[in-house]
Order: C-alpha cells, then sequence, then structure tokens
C-alpha cells in the first residue's frame, strides 16, 4: 500500500552539480539570513536525516522565514536551535545542516499559489495522510503512509501541508528535495526568481 503513491511519481536524476564547500570556508561565509536559516532548520529536522531531507526542509524553512519572520521565535530552543546551545553529540548533524543551507542559499527559490509568494504549514509527521486546510484551497489531503512506520507516528496527528517525517522517507528513497515537497504540494508552484 505504501508504494502506490511513490510509483505515482516521475523520477527525475538528482542533480550533481551544487558546488562543494568545506566546512571552514563554510563558518566564513555564513550570512545572518543562513545562520538563522540554519538554526531553524536544525530545530525541524531530525539527527538521523538524509542530506537530501535536510535541504527539502531548509527550502521550506526559507522559504517560510522569507514570507513571515515574525512566525519564529528564535529565543525559543524548539524553533531555532543555536550552534551555541548544542551539544558534543550533535555537532557533525549541525555540519550538515549548515551544508544543506549553504547549499541552497544562492538559490531564489519560491513556493507560489496564483504567483504569490505564501507560507507554507508543516507538521513532524501525519497520521497517514495530509489534512485539508480550512484556510485555503492549496493545501489538499495527500497520502503519507510511510508517516505510520515511523516511531514517531502519533494516529491523532494532523498534519495541513508537509509531514517533515515524509520528507525524509521520500529523499531517503530517492527523491530529490523538490520532488519531495511537490509530493506534499501537489497544487503549487516551484520557481526561481
Amino acid at each position: 500500500m505504501a508504494a502506490a503513491p511513490v510509483a505515482a511519481l516521475k523520477f527525475t536524476e538528482k542533480s550533481s552539480t551544487s558546488e562543494s564547500r568545506s566546512t571552514k570556508d563554510t563558518a566564513k561565509t555564513l550570512s545572518d539570513e543562513n545562520k538563522i536559516l540554519i538554526g531553524l532548520t536544525a530545530a525541524v529536522c531530525k539527527e538521523d536525516f538524509c542530506d537530501e531531507a535536510i535541504k527539502a526542509a531548509a527550502i521550506l524553512i526559507k522559504n517560510n522565514y522569507t514570507v513571515s519572520p515574525e512566525k519564529y521565535d528564535l529565543s525559543d530552543e524548539n524553533i531555532f536551535l543555536a550552534e551555541n546551545k548544542i551539544e558534543s553529540s550533535q555537532k557533525e548533524y549541525y555540519k550538515k545542516v549548515k551544508q544543506a543551507v549553504v547549499s541552497i542559499s544562492d538559490l531564489n527559490f519560491f513556493i507560489t499559489a496564483d504567483n504569490e509568494h505564501i507560507y507554507i504549514p508543516y507538521s513532524d509527521i501525519s497520521r497517514g495522510y495530509t489534512e485539508k486546510s480550512d484556510k485555503s484551497d492549496y493545501f489538499i489531503p495527500v497520502a503519507s503512509p510511510w508517516d505510520c512506520f515511523s516511531e514517531n507516528y502519533n494516529k491523532s496527528a494532523e498534519c495541513v501541508g508537509v509531514s517533515i517525517n515524509g520528507l525524509n522517507y521520500l529523499c531517503s528513497n530517492s527523491q530529490s528535495a523538490e520532488q519531495a515537497l511537490k509530493w506534499y504540494l501537489p497544487k503549487l508552484n516551484f520557481s526561481q526568481k
């Protein structure tokens, strides 16, 4: 049952042309916006997420922070994980998040509806499908059966928009960051400006 929705996607090969930078170079070139995006992304993803899922989450967070920065309380450690607050066991994970954010930092990638840049709701996990939004026709229910197999599965979880756990499942199974986001947001447009 879980394979059916994935099989409906058209697979395209991931681009391997992204520029590679060392962590030393990354640390020297981080803008304040990138530092914020790194902290926000690190708080949303889990340490075992694959690199492409972290990239997908970073795209989502960058989109949302651009649209509504006021929705993010940077003093809340559940929302923003500052580098000086991480435990030594999280350093490798934080390095992966930095690399993902730097890889998308030069992209002016926007998620739009009717040519309007919009905020995309997300949740840690769904109950096997995402919910229809009462506030917008752009967020429709989509299957997310892989969430049911997660150790964090919650049968009463409500998810409108994107399942972060689902992004990791899709990206861990050969989907690009953009393909995984498009799975959850089929009525929206993805563009670079």
